[in-house]
């Protein structure tokens, strides 16, 4: 599934998503997208608490990748990179699970937090930039990454573990959530050195939270991408999301079912980020791993 040249295929292997891009290079653009696909196995389930991933998970896994890998050999991939982040990296069994999914045929890495942030900062940065002050914010299932720059300069990089899936499986009441989020945030940077930052939000919390936000706004956009969300309009929805039992959740307009259990800890980090940095909004990316993933293979 490599090979010099032709189609890109970038698999992303996160604790609660699994998502492939499949893209042609493309002299104007860049890249063209030609099909994305996305599979929520949850892998990351239980590994906050039991340090392993479960059987369970690691099954549903490989079988939403076995899809992945037949849609990447119909659209004929030639080159194919997969990454996978905090679940498997912390797991005590999950270089065990990434042999597995080698041997799927799929070139499979296990990357570290430093490599992970690298990559969505690499997005980030092509889509939105490199001028002024970055703080590009990753929120993951099970961790938070954070990269901070100046004029295309990284000078901060960490990985928190305040992931939405792992922050679910805590099981606190929202005002204990977020002093816990708080607390970690302000234990591992200063935030206020960020304040005159552009906040650049990737991943599924923050595509979710424009979701909604677009959608309670009845206000139509041509993809996600760009979405400003100003730090009182996050607040709100954490406050009205938090009310709902979990079926009613799954009613509200721009809200994936199969997010509703963890949205409610993903907008708390999101809320507390805000507060920590002292910055009123936060700029949604369309785009994340999978698009670092593929300007890293043609350079870019």
């Amino acid at each position: 599934m490599s090979g010099p040249g032709g189609r890109l295929a970038a698999i992303d292997l996160g604790s609660n998503t699994i998502l492939l891009t499949v893209a042609d290079p493309d002299p104007d653009q860049g890249l063209k997208i030609v099909e994305e696909a996305e599979a929520q196995p949850r892998i990351g389930a239980g590994v906050g608490t039991s340090g392993r991933l479960q059987d369970d998970a690691m099954e549903r896994a490989l079988q939403s990748l076995t899809r992945i890998r037949h849609t990447c050999r119909r659209l004929g991939a030639h080159r194919v990179s997969a990454v996978a982040t905090a679940a498997v990296r912390e797991a005590a069994n999950g270089e065990e699970f990434a042999e597995r999914v080698r041997e799927l045929g799929i070139p499979l890495r296990v990357i570290s937090p430093e490599e992970e942030a690298a990559l969505a900062y690499r997005s980030a940065a092509y889509r939105f930039g490199r001028e002024g002050r970055m703080l590009v914010a990753d929120i993951g299932g099970g961790s938070l990454e954070l990269i901070g720059a100046a004029a295309g300069a990284v000078g901060m990089t960490l990985s928190l573990p305040l992931g939405a899936v792992r922050l679910t499986e805590l099981g606190m009441s929202q005002e204990n959530l977020r002093r816990h989020i708080h607390e970690a945030l302000v234990a591992a940077t200063s935030g206020a050195e960020w304040s005159d930052a552009r906040i650049i939000g990737s991943g599924g919390t923050f595509a979710t939270l424009a979701s909604i936000a677009l959608a309670r706004r009845s206000e139509r956009r041509d993809g996600l991408h760009g979405t400003t969300i100003h730090s009182d309009e996050v607040e709100q929805l954490l406050e009205t999301l938090a009310g709902m039992s979990l079926e009613k959740r799954r009613e509200m307009p721009g809200l994936r079912a199969e997010r509703a259990d963890i949205i409610v800890a993903g907008l708390a980090v999101v809320l507390e980020l805000l507060r920590v940095v002292r910055t009123s909004c936060v700029t949604v990316s369309g785009f994340g791993l999978r698009d670092g993933l593929l300007l890293e293979m043609l350079k870019l």
